[in-house]
């Protein structure tokens, strides 16, 4: 029992920290792997970085592009990768000691499983001692735990991403079957690739074991990123859920019904929370907004939008 696990790594101007990912890849109890990075059109040092490690163990491999988003080197990792088993990992993410020995332990014991997660950890990158279950570190695990296919995979899927990107180990077929990660979104590349995962019908069961965890390091450069683009992203992801969920071979018709209906109050939820919390005032937000739903919509969510903060401004000044 020694199947070949395929770790890939996308890059993008991580060269001041991929030296320590892949030296912890090194320090895995499980040796059987090799790592593709992909280096999505960097401009700093992480060529220089990883082909030393190329030049000192076969297991790692270095590929590059030009910058086309983390998705597209995904794929491109994939494409020639040989595993058995796929491991996704973010190039400034670390796994624990054990993490890929038990997980493949774990698949090649349980055939119905085809893809197994496990539990994350964050800490901050100058004080990598301190760790908590959530990115807002206030010790909030939000992670689904699930052992699930179908119905309930895709209903659990409906309202969260299932798990970091880092966490599951995959069966080869699932990848090949979803034909990689959808190189047209925005910010919800990951989740919407665990979407369709269970749109295919892939069964995911979390491995509660603490010698499998994934550590996610939080600093400046994936801390800065606009929420509402974010938000935007997801509305864009919750469009393109709708025909996915009634071309989908594993739902019967009343259960498509009901996943439809989920996904259009989460996208109304959504949308509302965006328009209350908008700068009605800044013309580029304004545009954002306008392009994610019909003109009727928009007019009536912004109008509703001035009542709500005229009645947050008459409160506050009541105060």
């Amino acid at each position: 029992m020694n199947p070949l696990v395929s770790i890939i790594i996308p890059s993008y101007n991580y060269g001041f920290i991929i030296e320590e990912t892949l030296r912890n890849l090194q320090e895995q109890s499980y040796t059987n792997w090799e790592a593709l990075i992909v280096d999505d059109g960097s401009s700093d040092n992480t060529a220089e970085v990883v082909r030393k490690f190329v030049a000192q163990d076969s297991r790692i491999h270095f590929f590059t592009q030009k910058n086309k988003g983390v998705s597209v080197a995904r794929n491109l990792g994939f494409a020639h990768s040989k595993g058995s088993y796929i491991q996704f990992l973010d190039a400034d993410d670390l796994l624990s000691k054990d993490k890929l020995a038990v997980q493949v332990e774990y698949l090649e014991t349980h055939p119905g499983t085809d893809i197994s997660y496990t539990d994350h950890l964050y800490f901050e990158h100058d004080r990598p001692e301190i760790m908590y279950p959530d990115y807002e570190m206030n010790n909030h695990n939000w992670l689904p735990k699930i052992d699930a296919k179908g119905y309930d995979a895709i209903n659990t899927l409906i309202y969260s991403n299932i798990a970091v990107v880092s966490s599951p180990m995959l069966r080869r077929a699932v990848v090949e079957k979803v034909k990689g990660f959808p190189e047209f979104s925005n910010y919800t590349e990951d989740w919407e690739f665990w979407f369709q995962c269970a749109i295919m019908g892939a069964r995911y069961t979390f491995l509660d074991d603490d010698r499998a965890k994934t550590l996610i390091r939080i600093h400046q450069r994936n801390t800065s990123r606009n929420i509402q683009i974010m938000q935007a992203g997801e509305l864009q992801f919750r469009k393109r859920i709708v025909a996915q969920l009634r071309d989908s071979q594993v739902l019967n018709a009343e259960e498509k019904d009901i996943l439809l209906q989920r996904n259009a109050a989460s996208t109304q939820k959504l949308y509302k929370y965006m328009m209350y919390h908008a700068d009605l005032g800044s013309l580029p937000q304004l545009k954002i907004l306008y392009n994610l739903v019909d003109r009727k919509t928009f007019i009536s969510y912004y109008f509703k939008s001035l009542n709500f903060k005229r009645k947050e401004l008459f409160k506050k000044k009541k105060r």
